[in-house]
């Protein structure tokens, strides 16, 4: 009898042994153990999950920020302009007049460097919008205009042009720039200028040249000229209307991108190597 009990006993032992196993096989498989264990070698493991390779290399900020500091300091003391010009012998007043800002203005989520140039001959002021390449390791002048930027969140940037000697009046001429983040750059959207009614002209001047009134439609005093391509021209005004259906088409309700601009000195340009 005892043998018989003894022998029982021993089958209902194996048997629970037997269903811890098992147990232990589904809790590494279903991976619910407090941690996984590598894969049986008769059973390599899959990826699942293939991480996203970006399309361009990403940056190393120290570096984007030491370019920029580089660039500014080489403006500082060798009077070399981003794009490699020696103004040495153009320098008309303090280097701490010009301004300077790190910012995204065009919002591809990297910080480009904004110069304003302003202490040579007024011809010569110049708005920079500078970025870093991270193949070439190289600083990439996406733009190069008149030190009147405004720039807004959707990629648009209104350039004001360095001179009003036309019969605009009170409206300053401007280009347009649209960020294309295909091409990591900006292309001109269009120039505009404008004629101003009570623009001073002389009696001849009126008689010769009258204002085209039949084009002021909207009886605001002003008719505009929209260039879409590079070249002047002043033949073809338009009405109120016609200009600012134009400019929402760009513009819209885009907000201005207000830019802390600092001056051009050793101690603010140190602040770059930081991020900051």
């Amino acid at each position: 009898m005892k043998k018989i009990l003894s022998l029982i006993f021993s089958v209902a032992l194996c048997v629970t042994l037997a269903a811890c196993s098992n147990n232990e096989a589904v809790n590494i498989d279903g991976n619910s153990g407090n941690s996984p264990l590598p894969a049986s070698p008769t059973a390599p493991a899959t990826v699942t999950d293939t991480p996203e390779v970006p399309d361009k290399p990403v940056d190393n900020l120290d570096d984007m920020y030491n370019a920029y500091f580089t660039a500014l300091e080489n403006l500082i003391q060798n009077h070399i302009l981003p794009d490699g010009v020696d103004d040495s012998g153009e320098q008309l007043g303090d280097m701490a007049e010009n301004k300077f800002a790190v910012c995204d203005v065009d919002n591809d989520g990297r910080e480009e460097l904004i110069l304003l140039y302003t202490t040579t001959y007024q011809g010569g002021w110049a708005g920079y919008v500078l970025a870093y390449d991270a193949e070439t390791k190289k600083l990439q002048m996406k733009l190069r205009e008149f030190t009147l930027l405004t720039f807004y969140d959707n990629g648009i940037i209104k350039a004001g042009w360095h001179h009003n000697q036309g019969l605009a009046g009170d409206f300053w001429p401007y280009s347009l720039y649209q960020y294309v983040p295909d091409s990591d750059s900006y292309v001109l959207v269009g120039m505009v200028d404008a004629w101003d009614k009570n623009y001073f002209r002389s009696e001849t001047d009126k008689q010769n040249n009258p204002y085209p009134s039949d084009i002021d439609k909207s009886g605001t005093g002003f008719v505009y000229y929209i260039m879409e391509a590079e070249q002047y021209d002043n033949t073809h005004p338009v009405d109120a209307s016609e200009y600012n259906e134009w400019v929402n088409a760009h513009i819209g309700d885009a907000s201005k991108i207000q830019i802390q601009y600092m001056d051009l000195t050793e101690e603010n340009i140190s602040q770059i190597r930081n991020g900051s």
